[in-house]
């Protein structure tokens, strides 16, 4: 029997859109730590976590990076409130990404795949997000931006909690990581996995070819193709 095989799905802007919903909300949480408003406009989220977003953001208001760890946690502790209520008021503007639905529910299905989620949100948040369009169920087990600043190092967090819940030890040859910038592509090689890269965010499939994943396709709509991508030798 063929062993079964771990994806991990990257959130925002491969699985779903939210509209803004988490920046808006972690700089409203930025302005009320630092009693200023505060400008998304040269803070990058693609691909970042939640932590580097938010240090990004500390070091463009100029806080002394020695009040860092402290003004992080005081953000962390206000955002999920304030993205609550971004997601109820930007709700209208959120969709999943073309082909998601079709393709999760036949992953679930699928009794060669388990699946998860390694992204930059903090955990908290991420199942927000995830929540509001019903897909939580699919995903039992993940790595998160809470989990540790450096993207890179959250696949093997990801592979022991894969371990744990569905008993199986998971090589990093078993394992795809889904995601739609280079950060996920840098991700999986530093965990020794496999990497599809879809061209569903800010960068094109031109942009993250020159990466070199494994595959990388415009969207996740043609489902049987993205199995048949997945299950390969």
């Amino acid at each position: 029997m063929p062993q079964p095989r771990l994806i991990l799905f990257d959130i925002d802007c491969t699985l779903l859109r939210t509209d803004g919903s988490g920046m808006v909300a972690l700089s409203q949480a930025l302005a009320q730590v630092l009693g200023q408003p505060f400008q998304l406009s040269k803070v990058p989220p693609s691909g970042q976590t939640d932590p580097n977003i938010v240090r990004a953001m500390f070091h463009e208001a100029g806080v002394p990076m020695a009040r860092w760890n402290e003004l992080e946690q005081l953000v962390f502790e206000i955002y999920p409130e304030l993205l609550e209520v971004e997601l109820q008021a930007r709700r209208q503007g959120a969709r999943l990404e073309r082909g998601v639905q079709a393709l999760v529910d036949l992953m679930h299905e699928h009794p060669e795949l388990r699946l998860g989620v390694l992204t930059g949100n903090l955990e908290v948040t991420a199942r927000m997000k995830l929540e509001v369009f019903g897909l939580n169920r699919y995903f039992p087990i993940g790595a998160f931006g809470s989990d540790c600043a450096d993207r890179n190092r959250l696949g093997p967090i990801a592979l022991e909690r894969a371990r744990r819940h569905y008993g199986h030890e998971f090589l990093p040859a078993q394992t795809w990581f889904i995601g739609d910038t280079h950060h996920d592509i840098h991700a999986a090689r530093a965990c020794g996995s496999r990497v599809l890269a879809v061209a569903t965010g800010s960068y094109s499939r031109d942009s993250l070819m020159e990466f070199l994943p494994d595959h990388c396709l415009e969207h996740l709509e043609e489902t049987e193709r993205v199995l048949e991508l997945l299950l390969a030798v």
